[in-house]
């Protein structure tokens, strides 16, 4: 056979083929503006707007694809998919200078979204300790010190075993220890913030003085997180991403990390058939807002961390279209983290109801995402770091 069709998925693939066949490497970075084809997508456009959009990318042998209704006339906006090589694309946005209806501001999104993410420092430091995102995702080790979170319920209540857990995590080389005391499991029911407390801050007494992780606390309420970061927690993580009025000044205050969780609904109510038109796109939207809110609170984008919330008033096909889309969360600007451990959609996926034994799945989601999110929340700390090893020399090696 003289012809054989390659599967090439990286430039360092791309760069070897021509190194074998004689070809300078470089030559790929030529060809990947003519070939490589993206897709964006823009917000709500008059019919107007979209028809010239569509014929300006149509004249750079881009195209903007649109609602069949504009056409018809029986919609008078539409959402348009912008599709095209680099080169066509940049063509198409000379076309948009001088038109009308904020076209030339959209043309100069496109370009800058061309580039590439938005740039963000490879390290961040947060109360004399570093978060470096250089080498790999950071790891983020679970530690609940709660009776009823669905998979560790009860198992580091006290004092003396959370603090012991905490260590071990932390020896086996987790960037980041996140505590939590109020399950939000699905049915589950807020947890006072009196109580809440009672059961952090003799953990962190005993831990945070010696700790070479960062430790976040896993808490909604203000007061928590104001009693905990004086107590020596370095980053908050909330699931209600800030929903307490008071949250966002305490983090600013504090100038640590946050990361903003989406959830439908609460956890007592959050998997009685939550429902979206298309997850992604709400989702992303709704983080627009909630990162708007802490920008303006004084928190730097540097700081902030977002997770779609695997789990958290989703279906199955949620999670999966989060998961494979994962990518997207990072044109917010902002670091995203990824908490998929043992959650009960890998046991629909796999037949498996005991969460604990789920960990071989949990791994398999992290190898495949381990290339778009930057932080990991997981229960197997050292099995995690095993895989991001083998992920990461594929990643360089394929």
């Amino acid at each position: 056979m003289r012809i054989r069709k390659l599967h090439i998925s990286s430039d360092d693939q791309w760069r070897r083929e021509l190194v074998f066949i004689g070809a300078d490497p470089v030559t790929w970075n030529r060809l990947s503006v003519k070939c490589r084809v993206s897709v964006f997508s823009t917000g709500l456009l008059s019919v107007t707007a979209a028809n010239i959009l569509k014929q300006c990318m149509l004249s750079g042998g881009a195209d903007a694809i649109v609602s069949r209704k504009t056409v018809s006339g029986k919609a008078s906006e539409t959402r348009a998919l912008i599709v095209g090589t680099t080169k066509q694309l940049l063509q198409g946005c000379e076309s948009l200078i001088g038109q009308p209806f904020g076209l030339p501001e959209l043309a100069l999104e496109l370009r800058i979204a061309l580039k590439g993410f938005p740039f963000l420092p490879q390290k961040i430091l947060t109360c004399g300790k570093v978060l470096d995102f250089s080498r790999r995702p950071l790891v983020m080790g679970i530690l609940n010190v709660t009776s009823d979170s669905f998979s560790d319920g009860g198992n580091f209540l006290d004092t003396e075993a959370a603090v012991e857990h905490a260590r071990s995590m932390t020896s086996q080389g987790a960037d980041i220890i996140d505590i939590g005391a109020e399950s939000t499991r699905p049915g589950s029911l807020p947890v006072p913030p009196a109580i809440q407390l009672e059961r952090l801050l003799p953990i962190l007494k005993r831990f945070s003085g010696d700790c070479r992780a960062v430790i976040s606390v896993d808490t909604a309420s203000a007061e928590v997180a104001d009693a905990v970061l004086s107590a020596g927690a370095e980053m908050i993580n909330d699931v209600t991403a800030m929903s307490d009025p008071a949250m966002p000044e305490v983090v600013a205050n504090a100038n640590v990390p946050v990361v903003l969780m989406h959830m439908q609904g609460k956890p007592e109510t959050m998997q009685n058939n939550p429902r979206y038109t298309d997850v992604v796109e709400e989702i992303y939207t709704f983080f627009q807002k909630r990162i708007t809110v802490a920008a303006e609170s004084g928190i730097s984008r540097e700081r902030i961390f977002v997770d779609p919330g695997i789990g958290f008033g989703k279906k199955l096909k949620d999670n999966i279209q989060l998961i494979s889309r994962l990518a997207e969360f990072k044109w917010l600007g902002c670091r995203v983290l990824l908490g998929h451990s043992r959650k009960s959609f890998l046991g629909m996926l796999t037949g498996i109801e005991k969460p604990s034994a789920l960990e071989a799945g949990t791994h398999a989601v992290t190898a495949l995402s381990s290339n778009f999110a930057d932080i990991v929340r997981v229960h197997d700390v050292e099995g995690t770091l095993q895989v991001l090893k083998i992920s990461r020399e594929f990643g360089q090696r394929i």
